[in-house]
């Protein structure tokens, strides 16, 4: 009998060194082995940072002055989907807009295309995803701009936050795109042809593919460093969902880091396409509500920004950027 237990606990350690550890729980007079699944793996082992106590925020304290603070509301348009929001408030400034599920940005109400978009932070570009198409109708070409830039902050306002910037048309960071064919809108649908590269942050996930579609053919500047106030790209347009006129806009989404683990981390569930995926990365990063988690302030060189607030994405109250970064050809260089 010794001999038979032996050999059964040599098997369930075998098992154990592939699916997971076993432990043992006493269950009335028997000792029964439960099985402990192994964690899904993140991209890398990543510091847990949480958010800085002196950074104005909703779940910390206002800033230190409200002058010139939250002046400008009426560019924010509709807010993320509640249910995606894991940290600060769930609702934003206009809740009675609906958002579409998964939404998890603050659309910005630009109106004009082509309208210069500012970093609101410190930042570092860390990947893209270019989703840019078109569709035609007689001689007429509507654009479907979704440039998808994804940058971290380098601010200590805002340790390891993420920003997620899209519907651009485009931007100075992607030196050949619309000037390399290969790096172009492409007639919907646009499927298969999306390009992507560098560190993609989505609604449920984070991860690292590999050059997907000659992306590297669009000369992205990843790892560039731009300041607060400085040109991250040009507002994009798409057609209205009613499919009357368009729309010009520009939707930013933050991921804040926090100590607290993101309840979604781990799951699986189904992306827009029905697909099923693992909700994997960063377990530490929270979508946030961008228009009721942060302070905003207009931006201008001179301005005071109190800890952990904002710049407003766009020019307002007088600023202007250069008048050569005003052109939506605009590309910087790489030496940066």
């Amino acid at each position: 009998m010794p001999r038979k237990i032996f050999i059964i606990l040599i098997c369930l350690i075998s098992l154990g060194a592939v699916g997971g550890a076993y432990w043992y729980q006493k269950e009335k007079t028997k000792w029964v082995a439960m099985l402990t699944p192994t964690p899904i793996n993140t991209l890398s082992q990543v510091p847990i940072r949480g958010v800085p106590k002196t950074s104005a925020s909703a779940i910390t304290s206002p800033p230190s002055s409200m002058e010139g603070i939250n002046t400008h509301t009426e560019v924010f348009g509709t807010d993320s989907d509640p249910k995606m929001i894991t940290l600060g408030p769930k609702l934003g400034s206009h809740p009675e807009l609906p958002a579409y599920d998964t939404h998890h940005g603050l659309v910005f109400e630009l109106k004009i295309h082509g309208t210069p978009v500012l970093a609101p932070i410190d930042m570092a570009l860390v990947g893209f995803q270019n989703n840019s198409s078109y569709r035609t109708d007689g001689q007429n070409i509507t654009p479907m701009d979704d440039l998808v830039l994804f940058f971290e902050s380098t601010s200590p306002d805002w340790p390891g936050m993420i920003i997620f910037v899209y519907h651009l048309s485009s931007s100075p960071l992607l030196l050949e795109q619309n000037i390399n064919p290969v790096c172009s809108a492409v007639k919907e649908p646009r499927g298969e042809n999306i390009q992507a590269l560098g560190h993609l942050y989505m609604g449920m996930r984070d991860y690292v593919p590999d050059d997907k579609n000659n992306a590297s053919a669009c000369k992205a500047l990843i790892g560039y460093k731009v300041k607060r106030g400085e040109l991250i790209g040009f507002a994009g347009t798409v057609p209205n969902s009613n499919g009357i006129g368009t729309h010009s806009f520009v939707d930013i989404g933050f991921k804040v880091s926090d100590i607290s683990e993101n309840p979604f981390f781990g799951l699986k569930g189904s992306d827009v396409s029905g697909e099923r995926q693992d909700k994997t990365g960063n377990r530490y990063l929270h979508w946030v509500q961008p228009s009721s988690f942060f302070y905003w302030k207009s931006y201008s060189p001179d301005a005071n920004f109190p800890s952990g607030v904002l710049a407003y994405p766009f020019e307002i109250d007088g600023y202007q950027l250069p008048a050569e970064q005003r052109n939506i050809n605009y590309k910087y260089t790489s030496k940066k």
